[in-house]
């Protein structure tokens, strides 16, 4: 199963993108950002499993802040993705 990451600026900031997809019934859940994918040690993240375009483009829509993006390999490395 394919796992997404969209970094947010804080946990507030995830907790209303998430409150904002599951409006649009996209099951996001708030959690805190592997070492190493944020410049700041402290970062938060929407994790998702299906529906990654249609989250950035609602997120974009409605002018939330969204960070950079990463899908998990099966490696279990993080390759950020280009939205």
């Amino acid at each position: 199963m394919k796992q997404y990451l969209i970094l947010c600026r804080s946990v507030t900031s995830a907790q209303r993108c998430a409150k904002l997809l599951e409006g649009a019934l996209i099951r996001a859940s708030v959690v805190k950002a592997p070492r190493g994918l944020s410049s700041s040690g402290c970062a938060y993240a929407l994790q998702l499993h299906n529906k990654f375009d249609e989250a950035i483009g609602i997120l974009k829509r409605h002018d939330m802040p969204v960070g950079k993006c990463f899908i998990r390999e099966y490696s279990g490395e993080y390759r950020e993705v280009k939205t």
